[in-house]
């Protein structure tokens, strides 16, 4: 066996270490080439921020990937593109699932991807959730109610998985929506078990009635941000989004004026874990406040008692063994790969998602939904906003099902 001394072994591992960096840096730059199906999208959509959306796609590769084709999808939803919407959330959700599914596989990537990958944006628990929550209603408007209800379940597991801890859901919206699934699949045993969970978190909600066939959801507000705080900004906090007064919504169908439900406070998901309020994350670990606080003015104290029930973490943590020279000269590689991918907190986010969603079911019938539906915002006194005011895009799911959906804010305007 050939032995090295020490100038030897320092000649070797200094090349092996520099090779490594260079070649992580590479990784984590490489821009990804255009697919036809982009491609084809900037050729034939004429809307200036879509085109520039996907022109983000195409330039800023495996990156931001996750993040853009997110904004992109919300933005087509909006503009009705659904095919592009569809494909855009396929395939943010397909780089998700590759780390985050609950089985061995993905649980090996995350332990490369945590240490290596983690410059390819994924986002946190809450926009992973809100990545399935759209994808879910673009399946309640194919009338596709199975794979609806399995994108809720999948948008649960995601806000109950931070890091390699899972905590309790407390989700409303999503399973709300996985009870709404059921219920259109006339699987009322499941509804109803769904609505009994959201009654455990929204102790006010009203569920809906077993001939509610329409469903009406209105967003509100402006995207939770993230910030660098702490020495050497490697602190992520949450801060609530800004430049926005509208707190509450209702809808006019003909001369009726229905109040709409606060279901979710996004804000409240994006600073919690499991009902949990984060002080903040350092360095992909969630320290938790020691007192906690209401979760905004947006949700109704009664419903804040119930989103504030306290959860504990359920996973465990693996320690790290080896003692040899080698497997101490690999430390040395992976410390230095880890300080080149992880000097600052990230701070990038999912920008035009709402600050809290509104729902409401109803009985309705085609001649009632012949004429428009308009949603109008309030302020947190209650007081009608005159500058604000959008009308709900109305889709037919089919079997006498409805589905209507607008916001306070323009996806495209960020």
């Amino acid at each position: 066996m050939t032995l090295f001394t020490g100038r030897e072994m320092k000649k070797l591992i200094i090349p092996v270490i520099v090779t490594l960096l260079v070649a992580s840096v590479c990784a984590a730059e490489q821009i990804a080439p255009p697919s036809p199906s982009v491609a084809n999208c900037l050729q034939q959509h004429t809307c200036p921020q879509l085109q520039a959306q996907y022109e983000k796609v195409t330039k800023e590769g495996e990156r931001n990937f996750v993040l853009n084709q997110e904004q992109a999808g919300l933005m087509a939803f909006q503009l009705k593109e659904y095919d592009l919407a569809t494909q855009s959330f396929d395939q943010a959700l397909l780089r998700i699932e590759s780390v985050f599914s609950n089985n061995e596989r993905a649980a090996k990537a995350r332990s490369l991807w945590y240490e290596e990958g983690a410059k390819d944006f994924k986002g946190e628990p809450y926009e992973r959730a809100m990545a399935y929550y759209y994808r879910g209603l673009l399946y309640l408007l194919r009338g596709d109610y199975e794979n609806a209800r399995a994108a809720y379940k999948n948008g649960i597991l995601q806000d109950a998985f931070a890091e390699e801890q899972q905590y309790r859901c407390d989700f409303a919206l999503l399973i709300f929506l996985e009870g709404w699934a059921s219920q259109c699949l006339g699987d009322f045993q499941t509804a109803n078990a769904a609505y009994a969970e959201v009654r455990k978190l929204r102790p006010d909600f009203v569920p809906p009635k077993p001939d509610d066939n329409t469903l009406l959801i209105v967003e509100t507000g402006k995207s939770p941000r993230k910030v660098a705080d702490g020495i050497g900004h490697d602190e992520l906090k949450y801060r609530r989004g800004r430049n926005f007064t509208e707190k509450r919504a209702d809808v006019r169908i003909g001369d009726k004026l229905y109040p709409l439900y606060p279901m979710e406070d996004i804000f409240w998901q994006a600073a919690t874990r499991g009902g949990r309020l984060v002080d903040k994350i350092l360095k992909g670990k969630a320290e938790f406040m020691e007192t906690q606080r209401a979760s905004g003015e947006v949700l109704s104290n009664v419903s804040t008692a119930g989103i504030i029930a306290s959860s504990a973490p359920i996973g465990d943590t693996s320690a790290l063994h080896g003692v040899s020279a080698a497997l101490g000269l690999v430390s040395v590689v992976q410390l230095a790969i880890a300080l080149n991918v992880n000097p600052r907190a990230d701070t990038r986010y999912w920008n035009n998602l709402p600050d809290t969603i509104h729902v409401i079911t109803l009985k309705t019938d085609p001649v009632s939904l012949k004429g428009p539906i308009k949603a109008e915002f309030l302020d947190a006194q209650k007081k009608v906003i005159p500058s604000l005011g959008a009308e709900l895009t109305l889709g037919n799911c089919g079997s006498g099902r409805y589905l209507g959906w607008t916001r306070s804010r323009s996806a495209l305007e960020k």
